[in-house]
């Protein structure tokens, strides 16, 4: 009886001992959590937040505190087919993206419930009052502008809650149909114009040399050395049967050296024959 009393109590002993180690490693496990590294944990302490804590092995009281952990990483809040209309009455598709990173997590915790969608929410409202502001041919070549305009915005109310807008940018502006259909004809006019111009300039260009060259023709040698000139450049394709009307005057003038010009073509004309 003795023997069998004794193991009992061992094994009582054993038992208390081992709920006594699981307690105690409860406790120890629920009094210490751990922040990682693109995180900040708030610690509430009956539902006040007494400290907040970065990265690394934190203590807390078990079964008093609670931790409430809040990504600091960039987030972005995608903003596709928003539509808004301009200050010239033209209805406009806008598809925009915001980044933003929480930079005060109390702030976040207990000023806001969902700020992700506060944030997309006013984003959209902003951008619908900043494009009215600008007529559709402005509102084109001022996207950097309005993308800053964005980010000033929605930044002043976003401080209260918290949150560091980063970055603001407009990703498309989509016209509706007949509006690209008029752009297209307007691009093309503005294409037909410049070459019209451009060939204008070069016609121009081309008067003026001219004009110079039949005065420099006035001359009778510059005018017979130009003939001597034709008549070398076609004499080399012996298929040609040229046949040449020249005044006497011209072959009078053209003196020794236009005679043995002509002399050397005519062997040329002859075989051509």
């Amino acid at each position: 009886m003795k023997v069998k009393e004794c193991k009992r109590g061992m094994i009582e002993f054993y038992v208390s001992l081992l709920v006594i180690v699981v307690v105690l490693l409860t406790l120890v496990s629920s009094s210490v959590f751990i922040v990682r590294q693109w995180e900040n944990g708030a610690v509430l302490r009956f539902g006040r937040i007494i400290s907040i804590e970065e990265t690394g092995l934190h203590f807390r009281i078990p079964f008093i505190d609670t931790v409430r952990t809040v990504d600091i990483r960039t987030q972005t809040v995608d903003m596709k087919g928003q539509s808004a209309i301009t200050k010239d009455n033209i209805s406009v598709g806008i598809d925009a993206v915001v980044f933003m990173r929480v930079e005060n997590p109390e702030k976040l915790i207990t000023q806001i419930r969902d700020y992700q969608m506060a944030v997309s929410k006013y984003a959209q409202t902003a951008i619908r009052n900043i494009i009215g502001q600008y007529n559709l041919d402005d509102l084109l070549e001022s996207r950097e502008e309005i993308a800053i305009k964005l980010k000033e915005e929605i930044d002043r109310l976003s401080k209260d809650w918290g949150i560091d807008i980063a970055r603001a940018g407009l990703q498309d502006i989509s016209l509706p149909e007949d509006m690209k259909r008029a752009f297209a004809v307007q691009a093309e006019a503005e294409r037909e114009s410049r070459a019209i111009l451009i060939k204008a300039e070069a016609e121009l260009k081309a008067s003026t040399k001219l004009a110079e060259a039949a005065r420099n023709m006035g001359d009778p040698n510059a005018m017979q050395l130009r003939i001597l000139s034709t008549l070398n450049d076609v004499s080399k394709d012996q298929s040609n049967t040229i046949v040449l009307a020249l005044p006497l005057e011209t072959l009078r003038s053209a003196g020794i050296q236009g005679v043995a010009s002509l002399s050397a073509i005519r062997p040329k004309f002859e075989q051509a024959e």
